[in-house]
């Protein structure tokens, strides 16, 4: 039989079942709770504001990911004979589609800082006045990566990694392409994210040629403020998203290693949401007004009139 045309099930080796098991609990709370997140984000104008759309951009790449775990899951356990061409083409986009989409949210993470010391330092909306700077930024930062890739596959510096039974892989061919990697995907975006949160907090904190105790108090609390939501996401973040970003050129994803630092990574794709609207009082008022409307739904629901006897005519 030609390997070219054999058309051949994809199922999941017993082997591979026992390591995706965990995720698809983590999945589906995750998906819930995306799903209420999203509901508020379309129900309520007050959280669609221009500045939070590098958040949304992060969140956008979550559904993604638990779309693309979804889907791949199920293409995995469904008895279809797939060709080899689509099957090759499914195989390539489950191995780039992951670590693609990491290295997305680690670039997001560093325009979105940028674009805060940018609001913190100057006078003026920076998401109205660098409009065109901003859309251009979001181009690269989506379309780079993605160059990347497919050049590196061209150029056999990456390597398709096909196991009988299991996920995609793509393997890295030589140890100077793993750190290469490693230094674009995780320490050039986490360490220039790092530096621009420290001017940011440096210059609120700077009260040098402000007299009026008003405005130092209010530059204080706006300083909290920013110390707290900054701490908490990025905590969170470098928690459970770095040891996957870290280990991924140098583990196979389905391995023991690479199996606990995916757990970790879809960890944070359930708690992103929880975290940002918690971070954001606009987000709050949201989901309280949500929580209200549900229990008056639920409690108007079960209580059902109860209809009168009727009673016969004399």
């Amino acid at each position: 039989m030609n390997n070219e045309t054999a058309c051949i099930v994809m199922i999941w080796s017993q082997q591979a079942a026992d390591v995706v098991k965990p995720l698809i609990s983590i999945c589906i709370v995750a998906a819930v709770i995306h799903f209420l997140f999203w509901i508020n984000l379309i129900a309520y104008p007050t959280v669609r504001q221009r500045s939070m759309q590098w958040l949304y951009a992060y969140l956008a790449t979550d559904l993604i990911l638990l779309l693309r775990f979804f889907l791949l899951y199920a293409y995995r356990w469904s008895p279809i004979c797939v060709p080899h061409l689509l099957r090759t083409i499914i195989c390539y986009c489950e191995a780039i589609l992951d670590s693609y989409l990491n290295l997305l949210q680690s670039y997001i993470v560093l325009a979105l800082n940028i674009c805060r010391y940018l609001q913190v330092t100057r006078t003026y909306d920076v998401y109205l006045s660098s409009n065109h700077t901003i859309i251009i930024s979001h181009f690269l930062i989506y379309i780079l990566p993605l160059l990347y890739y497919v050049i590196a596959i061209i150029c056999y510096q990456l390597v398709l990694e096909r196991p009988p039974g299991d996920a995609c892989d793509l393997i890295f061919t030589s140890i100077s392409m793993q750190i290469i990697f490693l230094l674009f995907s995780y320490f050039i975006p986490v360490i220039l994210t790092l530096v621009f949160l420290l001017l940011s907090l440096n210059y609120i904190r700077n009260t040098d040629g402000i007299r009026t105790q008003k405005i130092i108090d209010a530059r204080l609390k706006y300083h909290r403020q920013l110390v707290i939501q900054s701490v908490v996401f990025y905590s969170l973040w470098l928690l459970l998203w770095s040891p996957y970003l870290l280990l991924f050129p140098f583990y196979y994803r389905h391995s023991i290693i690479g199996s606990v630092t995916q757990i970790l990574s879809y960890v944070s794709l359930a708690l992103d949401p929880i975290v940002i609207a918690s971070l954001d009082v606009r987000f709050l008022r949201a989901w309280q007004s949500t929580w209200n409307h549900l229990m008056r739904y639920i409690r108007s629901t079960s209580v059902t009139p109860v209809p009168a006897a009727i009673l016969p005519k004399y």
